[in-house]
């Protein structure tokens, strides 16, 4: 875990493997107090899944905990223009308890990071596995011009 200790309403995340690139990505969900995390859990099938409270270790699974700060959420909002502002703890963690239980996951456009993002700032912005942020990744893995074009992207 990070150096600060967890509090309520704080956006933590694993480092799971990414199998589509072969990198990493970024597990996001809601610190919701006394070792319990919300997010989506799986369903019958990777793209299945439902909104659950459960244990820090049952959502790390062995994998290390990290605590997303507030400046690092703002850099998932920089190439969109958008400029989120951040509710508090309760906030946070009440809108997080709202979804208990819905299961409308969509890889796409409403997964766990939109999900975590959401009850942070109310905002539902395309991220890491947008369509828009998949073409670049792919395009920043390849060499020469389609290398060079994804950096000015």
């Amino acid at each position: 875990m990070g150096s600060r200790k967890l509090k309520l309403g704080d956006i933590v995340f694993c480092q799971r493997d990414n199998i589509l690139f072969g990198d990493k990505y970024q597990h996001y969900r809601v610190y919701a107090g006394y070792k319990k995390i919300i997010h989506y859990i799986k369903g019958d099938s990777p793209f299945d899944g439902r909104i659950a409270e459960t244990s820090i270790e049952e959502f790390c699974d062995g994998d290390t905990l990290y605590i997303a700060e507030d400046d690092s959420l703002l850099s998932i909002f920089q190439d969109a223009g958008a400029t989120p502002t951040f509710y508090g703890p309760r906030k946070t963690v009440q809108c997080a308890r709202l979804m208990i239980g819905q299961g409308d996951y969509n890889l796409f456009d409403h997964n766990y990071e939109h999900f975590a993002i959401w009850c942070k700032t109310d905002l539902k912005k395309l991220t890491q596995l947008s369509i828009e942020g998949l073409v670049v990744r792919f395009l920043k893995s390849k060499m020469g011009l389609l290398k060079w074009l994804a950096d000015e992207i």
